[in-house]
């Protein structure tokens, strides 16, 4: 009988349909630490932000198949799988439009500092004054780092606000960028000497881990408003209180280094909380509409190898095992 086990909270329909298939193991409580000894004979492991070690397929005995239910495989040792034969799979596009909305949201709460005001109001006080000098985004320029699909979607809807959109990315040529309208620049430097706001959209690499540290924040303008919705790792957040007090930039973040593994467990970033305009607990691809995507993606990607012994060419991630 095919085995699922399913390491991270996915829609209630995912779950149902796998046990309609064959037999479920739904662990939304797995952690990286615990999955080596849960794993057992299962065929397709489901993962959300659950990292899959290499010491979790090692322990695997009969998996097949890894399932990214999302985009962003970095939290998944490929190079493991693929030794030991093992298709890692993800689900691209299917909460790219979520992410567009937070980063948006991120961007107009960080201008207007909502959650300070509504924080204020909530204390019973009427701090009109203090709230009245926002810059405004409409005529502002947006420096997008990452031009990839989610990158170009946040670039057209920052277009809708009125603003003008700039972005870097070293695999994405100054001609397509002039097609979508967007102006290349030839360097992160440059990037953060023009933009009013920055949004990142680049994966974790050894290349960009830290890419945003004091020397990169100190060559951006004096109060930019900057989101991070992508990768912790890209940005050295132990010197953003430092930067906040020399150059008032406006910090607004979903992602952290060393985010908490599991739900409810205790945020330990307490002061640099108190540095951030507006923080989210790494909630970007997390909205019903995308849940349903991913799950319907997740569940097409198992039949697909159980029909055909091998996933779509789209999802997989390790293609040199095709």
């Amino acid at each position: 009988m095919t085995k699922f086990f399913i390491a991270d909270k996915v829609d209630p329909f995912v779950v149902k349909t796998f046990g309609e298939i064959g037999e479920v193991i739904n662990n939304p409580g797995a952690t990286a630490e615990k999955l080596p000894e849960l794993i057992g004979d299962s065929n397709f492991l489901v993962v959300r932000s659950t990292r899959v070690t290499e010491e979790t397929i090692k322990a695997a005995t009969k998996l097949k198949v890894i399932i990214r239910a999302g985009a962003g495989v970095d939290t998944i040792n490929i190079e493991a799988a693929t030794k030991n034969g093992i298709f890692v799979c993800n689900c691209p596009g299917t909460n790219s439009h979520a992410v567009v909305e937070l980063v948006i949201g991120h961007m107009i709460c960080a201008d207007r500092e909502l959650f300070s005001t509504t924080t204020i109001l909530k204390d019973g006080k009427w701090c009109k004054k203090q709230f009245t000098k926002s810059r405004g985004l409409f005529g502002r320029k947006l420096g997008i780092v990452g031009l990839g699909y989610i990158g170009r979607l946040v670039a057209k809807a920052a277009k809708g606000l009125g603003m003008a959109v700039a972005a870097y990315d070293k695999y994405v040529p100054k001609e397509a960028m002039e097609k979508l309208e967007v102006e290349w620049i030839e360097s992160v430097d440059k990037l953060c000497e023009v933009s009013d706001v920055m949004t990142l959209h680049t994966v974790l690499t050894e290349e960009t881990k830290h890419m945003f540290n004091l020397e990169m924040f100190r060559k951006c303008k004096d109060g930019m408003i900057f989101i991070n919705a992508s990768r912790g790792g890209v940005v050295d957040q132990s010197c953003i209180p430092q930067i906040v007090k020399e150059k008032g930039i406006k910090f607004a973040l979903d992602v952290y280094e060393d985010e908490p593994s599991v739900n409810d467990e205790e945020f330990p970033h307490t002061e640099l909380a108190k540095a951030l305009t507006s923080m989210t607990p790494h909630i970007g691809a997390s909205t019903l509409q995308a849940a349903e995507a991913v799950g319907l993606m997740t569940i097409d990607i198992a039949k697909y190898f159980l029909e055909n012994e091998k996933p779509p060419k789209l999802n997989v991630v390790n293609k040199t095992l095709l």
